[in-house]
Protein backbone atom coordinates (compact mmCIF):
# COMPACT_ATOMS: atom_id res chain seq x y z
CA UNK A 1 0.00 0.00 0.00
CA UNK A 2 2.84 2.44 0.85
CA UNK A 3 4.34 1.97 -2.62
CA UNK A 4 0.94 2.65 -4.22
CA UNK A 5 0.51 5.83 -2.21
CA UNK A 6 4.04 7.03 -3.01
CA UNK A 7 3.42 6.43 -6.72
CA UNK A 8 0.13 8.33 -6.49
CA UNK A 9 1.84 11.36 -4.92
CA UNK A 10 4.71 11.32 -7.44
CA UNK A 11 2.17 11.26 -10.28
CA UNK A 12 0.36 14.28 -8.87
CA UNK A 13 3.57 16.31 -8.63
CA UNK A 14 4.51 15.30 -12.16
CA UNK A 15 1.21 16.65 -13.45
CA UNK A 16 1.63 19.90 -11.56
CA UNK A 17 5.06 21.08 -12.76
CA UNK A 18 4.88 22.62 -16.26
CA UNK A 19 2.67 25.71 -16.44
CA UNK A 20 2.35 29.22 -17.80
CA UNK A 21 0.96 32.15 -15.87
CA UNK A 22 -2.55 33.45 -16.44
CA UNK A 23 -1.46 37.08 -16.53
CA UNK A 24 2.18 38.12 -16.72
CA UNK A 25 1.35 41.49 -15.14
CA UNK A 26 -0.17 39.85 -12.09
CA UNK A 27 2.38 37.74 -10.19
CA UNK A 28 -0.31 36.57 -7.78
CA UNK A 29 -2.37 34.91 -10.51
CA UNK A 30 -2.45 31.16 -10.45
CA UNK A 31 -0.91 29.22 -13.31
CA UNK A 32 -2.58 26.96 -15.85
CA UNK A 33 -1.44 23.40 -16.13
CA UNK A 34 -0.09 22.81 -19.60
CA UNK A 35 -1.61 19.39 -20.20
CA UNK A 36 -4.32 18.11 -22.54
CA UNK A 37 -7.86 19.09 -21.56
CA UNK A 38 -9.73 15.87 -20.73
CA UNK A 39 -13.24 16.93 -19.66
CA UNK A 40 -15.92 16.41 -22.32
CA UNK A 41 -18.73 17.95 -20.29
CA UNK A 42 -19.62 19.29 -16.87
CA UNK A 43 -23.20 19.04 -15.64
CA UNK A 44 -24.73 20.91 -12.71
CA UNK A 45 -28.02 19.70 -11.23
CA UNK A 46 -30.19 21.17 -8.49
CA UNK A 47 -33.79 21.91 -7.66
CA UNK A 48 -34.62 24.72 -10.09
CA UNK A 49 -35.69 27.33 -7.49
CA UNK A 50 -32.44 26.84 -5.57
CA UNK A 51 -30.46 27.01 -8.80
CA UNK A 52 -32.05 30.33 -9.73
CA UNK A 53 -31.32 31.73 -6.25
CA UNK A 54 -27.69 30.63 -6.56
CA UNK A 55 -27.32 32.33 -9.96
CA UNK A 56 -28.80 35.56 -8.55
CA UNK A 57 -26.45 35.50 -5.57
CA UNK A 58 -23.46 34.93 -7.87
CA UNK A 59 -24.40 37.91 -10.03
CA UNK A 60 -24.63 40.05 -6.89
CA UNK A 61 -21.27 38.78 -5.64
CA UNK A 62 -19.53 39.52 -8.95
CA UNK A 63 -21.04 43.01 -9.07
CA UNK A 64 -19.81 43.67 -5.53
CA UNK A 65 -16.28 42.61 -6.45
CA UNK A 66 -16.31 44.94 -9.46
CA UNK A 67 -17.62 47.84 -7.37
CA UNK A 68 -14.92 47.32 -4.76
CA UNK A 69 -12.20 47.13 -7.36
CA UNK A 70 -11.15 43.68 -6.29
CA UNK A 71 -8.53 42.65 -8.83
CA UNK A 72 -7.14 39.44 -7.38
CA UNK A 73 -10.12 37.21 -6.68
CA UNK A 74 -12.01 34.62 -8.63
CA UNK A 75 -15.45 35.56 -9.84
CA UNK A 76 -18.32 33.07 -9.76
CA UNK A 77 -19.04 31.33 -13.05
CA UNK A 78 -22.62 30.72 -11.86
CA UNK A 79 -23.38 34.32 -12.80
CA UNK A 80 -22.77 33.44 -16.47
CA UNK A 81 -25.00 30.38 -16.47
CA UNK A 82 -28.64 29.78 -17.23
CA UNK A 83 -30.47 26.45 -16.89
CA UNK A 84 -30.10 24.34 -20.02
CA UNK A 85 -33.35 22.56 -19.21
CA UNK A 86 -35.84 22.55 -16.34
CA UNK A 87 -37.77 19.36 -15.66
CA UNK A 88 -41.28 19.66 -14.24
CA UNK A 89 -41.77 16.91 -11.66
CA UNK A 90 -45.28 15.93 -10.51
CA UNK A 91 -45.70 16.53 -6.78
CA UNK A 92 -42.17 17.90 -6.31
CA UNK A 93 -40.09 20.94 -7.09
CA UNK A 94 -38.74 21.17 -10.62
CA UNK A 95 -35.16 20.13 -11.33
CA UNK A 96 -32.73 22.31 -13.26
CA UNK A 97 -29.76 21.19 -15.34
CA UNK A 98 -26.89 23.33 -16.59
CA UNK A 99 -24.62 21.69 -19.15
CA UNK A 100 -21.25 22.87 -20.40
CA UNK A 101 -19.60 20.90 -23.20
CA UNK A 102 -16.00 21.35 -24.31
CA UNK A 103 -13.76 20.56 -27.25
CA UNK A 104 -10.30 19.01 -26.94
CA UNK A 105 -8.66 22.33 -26.02
CA UNK A 106 -11.29 23.31 -23.45
CA UNK A 107 -13.40 25.72 -25.49
CA UNK A 108 -17.08 25.85 -24.55
CA UNK A 109 -19.06 24.46 -27.49
CA UNK A 110 -22.74 24.46 -26.48
CA UNK A 111 -23.42 27.97 -25.21
CA UNK A 112 -24.30 31.33 -26.72
CA UNK A 113 -23.36 34.82 -25.58
CA UNK A 114 -20.30 35.38 -23.39
CA UNK A 115 -19.81 31.67 -22.71
CA UNK A 116 -19.44 30.91 -26.41
CA UNK A 117 -16.11 32.76 -26.43
CA UNK A 118 -14.71 31.18 -23.27
CA UNK A 119 -12.48 28.24 -22.47
CA UNK A 120 -11.96 26.13 -19.37
CA UNK A 121 -8.60 25.83 -17.65
CA UNK A 122 -7.25 23.86 -14.73
CA UNK A 123 -4.91 25.73 -12.44
CA UNK A 124 -1.83 24.48 -10.65
CA UNK A 125 -3.91 24.51 -7.45
CA UNK A 126 -6.57 22.37 -9.14
CA UNK A 127 -9.28 24.96 -9.60
CA UNK A 128 -11.46 24.72 -12.69
CA UNK A 129 -12.06 28.14 -14.21
CA UNK A 130 -13.45 29.83 -17.31
CA UNK A 131 -11.57 32.56 -19.16
CA UNK A 132 -12.28 34.57 -22.30
CA UNK A 133 -10.43 33.28 -25.35
CA UNK A 134 -9.32 36.64 -26.76
CA UNK A 135 -9.51 39.02 -23.80
CA UNK A 136 -7.02 39.14 -20.90
CA UNK A 137 -8.90 38.01 -17.81
CA UNK A 138 -7.75 39.51 -14.50
CA UNK A 139 -10.58 37.60 -12.84
CA UNK A 140 -11.14 34.04 -14.06
CA UNK A 141 -14.59 32.59 -13.36
CA UNK A 142 -14.41 29.69 -10.92
CA UNK A 143 -16.79 26.73 -11.52
CA UNK A 144 -15.28 23.74 -9.74
CA UNK A 145 -12.31 21.83 -8.40
CA UNK A 146 -10.20 19.02 -9.79
CA UNK A 147 -10.03 16.55 -6.90
CA UNK A 148 -7.14 14.11 -6.74
CA UNK A 149 -9.07 12.01 -4.24
CA UNK A 150 -7.59 10.08 -1.34
CA UNK A 151 -4.06 8.57 -1.36
CA UNK A 152 -4.15 4.91 -2.27
CA UNK A 153 -7.61 4.89 -3.87
CA UNK A 154 -8.59 5.56 -7.49
CA UNK A 155 -12.17 4.27 -7.34
CA UNK A 156 -13.64 7.78 -7.39
CA UNK A 157 -10.76 10.00 -8.42
CA UNK A 158 -9.62 12.11 -10.03
CA UNK A 159 -12.92 13.94 -10.33
CA UNK A 160 -14.52 17.28 -11.09
CA UNK A 161 -16.09 18.43 -7.81
CA UNK A 162 -17.76 21.40 -6.16
CA UNK A 163 -17.31 23.22 -2.85
CA UNK A 164 -20.33 21.26 -1.58
CA UNK A 165 -18.30 18.09 -1.96
CA UNK A 166 -15.66 19.29 0.49
CA UNK A 167 -18.36 19.36 3.19
CA UNK A 168 -20.25 16.31 1.94
CA UNK A 169 -17.49 13.84 2.81
CA UNK A 170 -16.40 15.34 6.14
CA UNK A 171 -17.34 13.89 9.52
CA UNK A 172 -20.48 15.55 10.82
CA UNK A 173 -22.20 15.92 7.45
CA UNK A 174 -25.97 16.23 7.86
CA UNK A 175 -27.37 13.33 5.85
CA UNK A 176 -30.76 15.06 5.75
CA UNK A 177 -29.34 18.15 4.05
CA UNK A 178 -31.25 19.21 0.96
CA UNK A 179 -27.87 19.57 -0.74
CA UNK A 180 -28.05 15.80 -1.04
CA UNK A 181 -25.83 12.85 -0.20
CA UNK A 182 -24.83 12.05 -3.78
CA UNK A 183 -21.68 13.89 -4.81
CA UNK A 184 -18.74 13.88 -7.17
CA UNK A 185 -17.20 10.71 -5.70
CA UNK A 186 -20.38 8.69 -6.23
CA UNK A 187 -20.71 10.10 -9.75
CA UNK A 188 -17.11 9.37 -10.68
CA UNK A 189 -17.14 5.82 -9.32
CA UNK A 190 -20.11 5.05 -11.60
CA UNK A 191 -18.49 6.90 -14.50
CA UNK A 192 -15.32 4.82 -14.19
CA UNK A 193 -17.18 1.52 -13.76
CA UNK A 194 -17.58 0.16 -17.29
CA UNK A 195 -20.01 -2.49 -16.03
CA UNK A 196 -22.37 0.19 -14.72
CA UNK A 197 -24.70 1.13 -17.61
CA UNK A 198 -25.91 4.44 -16.19
CA UNK A 199 -25.14 7.03 -13.52
CA UNK A 200 -27.84 7.14 -10.83
CA UNK A 201 -27.68 10.49 -9.01
CA UNK A 202 -30.48 9.83 -6.50
CA UNK A 203 -29.96 11.15 -2.98
CA UNK A 204 -31.58 9.27 -0.11
CA UNK A 205 -32.61 10.92 3.17
CA UNK A 206 -35.19 10.39 5.89
CA UNK A 207 -37.43 12.93 4.17
CA UNK A 208 -37.38 11.01 0.88
CA UNK A 209 -35.53 10.55 -2.39
CA UNK A 210 -34.47 13.51 -4.49
CA UNK A 211 -31.93 14.97 -6.88
CA UNK A 212 -29.78 17.30 -4.83
CA UNK A 213 -27.09 19.82 -5.68
CA UNK A 214 -24.36 18.05 -7.62
CA UNK A 215 -21.58 18.41 -10.15
CA UNK A 216 -21.12 15.66 -12.74
CA UNK A 217 -18.73 15.23 -15.61
CA UNK A 218 -17.30 12.93 -18.26
CA UNK A 219 -14.02 12.54 -20.10
CA UNK A 220 -13.48 12.29 -23.85
CA UNK A 221 -12.42 8.68 -23.36
CA UNK A 222 -15.65 7.72 -21.59
CA UNK A 223 -18.49 6.33 -23.70
CA UNK A 224 -21.82 8.15 -23.38
CA UNK A 225 -23.64 6.99 -20.25
CA UNK A 226 -27.23 7.86 -19.30
CA UNK A 227 -27.68 10.02 -16.20
CA UNK A 228 -30.81 9.17 -14.23
CA UNK A 229 -32.26 10.04 -10.83
CA UNK A 230 -35.37 9.75 -8.70
CA UNK A 231 -36.95 13.00 -7.49
CA UNK A 232 -39.78 12.30 -5.10
CA UNK A 233 -41.59 9.40 -6.72
CA UNK A 234 -40.58 10.32 -10.28
CA UNK A 235 -37.64 8.95 -12.22
CA UNK A 236 -35.92 11.25 -14.71
CA UNK A 237 -33.36 10.74 -17.46
CA UNK A 238 -31.29 13.90 -17.24
CA UNK A 239 -28.61 13.51 -19.89
CA UNK A 240 -27.31 11.16 -22.60
CA UNK A 241 -30.49 9.11 -22.56
CA UNK A 242 -30.23 5.77 -24.36
CA UNK A 243 -31.41 5.00 -27.90
CA UNK A 244 -31.90 8.65 -28.78
CA UNK A 245 -34.56 9.23 -26.13
CA UNK A 246 -35.11 12.83 -25.06
CA UNK A 247 -34.32 13.80 -21.45
CA UNK A 248 -37.39 13.88 -19.24
CA UNK A 249 -39.67 11.78 -17.08
CA UNK A 250 -39.27 8.01 -17.14
CA UNK A 251 -42.90 6.87 -16.72
CA UNK A 252 -42.05 3.34 -15.59
CA UNK A 253 -38.49 2.67 -14.40
CA UNK A 254 -38.92 -1.12 -14.53
CA UNK A 255 -40.19 -1.02 -18.12
CA UNK A 256 -37.42 1.44 -19.03
CA UNK A 257 -34.62 -0.72 -17.64
CA UNK A 258 -36.09 -3.84 -19.24
CA UNK A 259 -36.36 -2.09 -22.60
CA UNK A 260 -32.68 -1.15 -22.56
CA UNK A 261 -31.36 -4.29 -20.89
CA UNK A 262 -30.30 -2.43 -17.74
CA UNK A 263 -30.52 -3.64 -14.14
CA UNK A 264 -32.98 -1.87 -11.86
CA UNK A 265 -31.47 0.98 -9.80
CA UNK A 266 -30.84 -0.04 -6.21
CA UNK A 267 -30.37 2.00 -3.07
CA UNK A 268 -26.70 2.07 -1.99
CA UNK A 269 -25.69 0.64 1.38
CA UNK A 270 -25.22 4.19 2.66
CA UNK A 271 -24.79 7.77 1.50
CA UNK A 272 -22.44 9.42 1.07
CA UNK A 273 -20.91 6.18 -0.13
CA UNK A 274 -17.27 7.33 0.10
CA UNK A 275 -16.87 9.50 3.24
CA UNK A 276 -13.38 10.50 4.34
CA UNK A 277 -13.86 8.53 7.57
CA UNK A 278 -13.71 5.26 5.62
CA UNK A 279 -10.22 6.07 4.33
CA UNK A 280 -8.41 7.18 7.46
CA UNK A 281 -5.97 4.26 7.21
CA UNK A 282 -4.87 5.39 3.75
CA UNK A 283 -4.46 8.97 4.92
CA UNK A 284 -2.66 8.05 8.15
CA UNK A 285 -0.40 5.55 6.40
CA UNK A 286 0.78 8.22 3.98
CA UNK A 287 1.45 10.90 6.60
CA UNK A 288 3.17 8.46 8.97
CA UNK A 289 5.74 7.31 6.42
Amino acid sequence: MKNQILAWIIAIFALSVPATTTNAADPESEAWLERPWEIRYVLFAEEAPRMQIGIAHSKKFNAQQAARGKGKIYLSADALLTPTVIFAVPGSRSVGIILLTFDAVGRVTNQKGALSSMSAKRTRLDRLVLIHNDIPDPNPYHFGYWSQGIPGDVTFSPAACSSDDFRRYETGWNIDSYTGNFGCREWTAQLYDRAQPYIDVTSYATHGTFIGSLTGWSRFEDPPKPVIGRHGTTWLCLHECPAGEKPGVIPDIRAWTTKHGFPMPTRPSKQPLYPNADYMDDLNEFWQQ
